[in-house]
């Protein structure tokens, strides 16, 4: 008894691995196309992925190829199969640039970069080429719907970068690399346009001028913290203190 009871529980354990079984003997073509939306509109990847793919080659004239590979794209990227993925959307914007899922596949493609980012002291790959993608998708797709999200994905990208630069300047400065600390200070503060950490650029830079005794540009830049900046209580008086004993 204990025996049928492993064994069954190995089976239910296989079959929630490996996802629903679905069979398509027998099915025409607009048949297997609702089995596939369904699959992907139950989250099922594995079997999405296989079903477009079936579609793909057994209905190679399909005036929904376009469709196939948009869905394919969006699949393997919900596996995390991301060179797949990246191969699906390119195929769509190169072959059917005029699809009405093109725009989407190239803002797809930029979300399977930016799902690979790293830590922001890390390897930069990932997010430089998702901000490649976006710009290219800003040039092609300027009508775009998706333009908004695109917008705030940029946002996030550009937040990361300032973030890395303010790190390397914060590192620089407790090094006495007066240059290059300034340097990527600069770069984090004008580089990037309005991010969540300018409050902490705007901070570093008060604090590098403070330590080499210019008074004055450190002012200006606690100055610009306290009036540019949406602060904590804890920076408000952090930054108080400082003006204080300048």
């Amino acid at each position: 008894m204990r025996r049928n009871i492993v064994a069954l529980t190995a089976a239910l354990l296989l079959v929630a691995a490996c996802g629903r079984s679905y069979n398509t003997e027998g099915l025409n073509l607009e048949q297997v196309e609702e089995l596939a939306d369904e699959a992907f509109g139950d989250s099922d990847f594995s079997g999405a992925s296989r079903l477009y793919a079936e579609l793909m080659f057994m209905y190679p004239g399909s005036s929904q190829i376009d469709f196939y590979l948009y869905r394919l794209g969006l699949a393997e990227a919900g596996n995390r199969y991301w060179a797949d993925a990246l191969f699906y959307f390119d195929r769509v914007e190169r072959e059917y640039s005029r699809s009405q899922w093109s725009d989407d596949c190239a803002y797809q493609s930029a979300q399977v970069w930016w799902s690979q980012r790293k830590d922001y002291r890390k390897d930069l790959t990932p997010v430089l080429n998702c901000r490649a993608e976006l710009e290219n998708f800003f040039i092609e797709y300027p009508g775009s719907s998706l333009l908004g999200e695109a917008e705030n994905l940029m946002d996030a990208v550009n937040g990361h970068l300032a973030r890395r630069a303010l790190f390397i300047g914060q590192f620089y400065a407790r090094r006495d690399r007066d240059a290059a600390s300034l340097l990527y200070f600069m770069e984090a503060l004008n580089d990037y346009g309005e991010t969540d950490c300018k409050a902490e650029v705007l901070i570093s830079l008060g604090d590098f001028y403070s330590a080499k005794d210019n008074e004055l540009n450190a002012r200006e830049f606690y100055r610009r913290a306290m009036n540019e900046c949406e602060l904590t209580e804890e920076q408000i008086t952090e930054l108080q203190s400082k003006l204080d004993e300048l």
